[in-house]
């Protein structure tokens, strides 16, 4: 049930105009990116990039925001990273 659910929100998304989907970013993204399993989803993103692929992404997001200093965010990353990374003491 919860996979059919994904897929119909899925092919949702999928007919949204660029305007429509921006917004949703901005009004979800945050919630998504706060689970382990997304961020380590994003881990395993980034470490298949190449380092030009890389470098594109970060060049597309600081034209996205040119507000957030490249420090945030690559403080932000890294400690996600580190998140994923570590095994947590339980």
């Amino acid at each position: 049930m919860a996979e059919a659910k994904v897929q119909r929100l899925a092919d949702e998304i999928r007919m949204l105009t660029e305007a429509e989907r921006q917004e949703l970013v901005a009004e979800v993204l945050q919630l998504l990116l706060l689970t382990r399993g997304s961020i380590q989803a994003v881990t395993r993103i980034l470490d298949a990039l190449s380092t030009e692929e890389l470098d594109a992404l970060v060049e597309h997001a600081r034209t996205r925001n040119s507000a957030v200093p490249d420090t945030t965010i690559a403080t932000v990353l890294h400690d996600a990273v580190h998140a994923v990374r570590t095994p947590r003491c339980t």
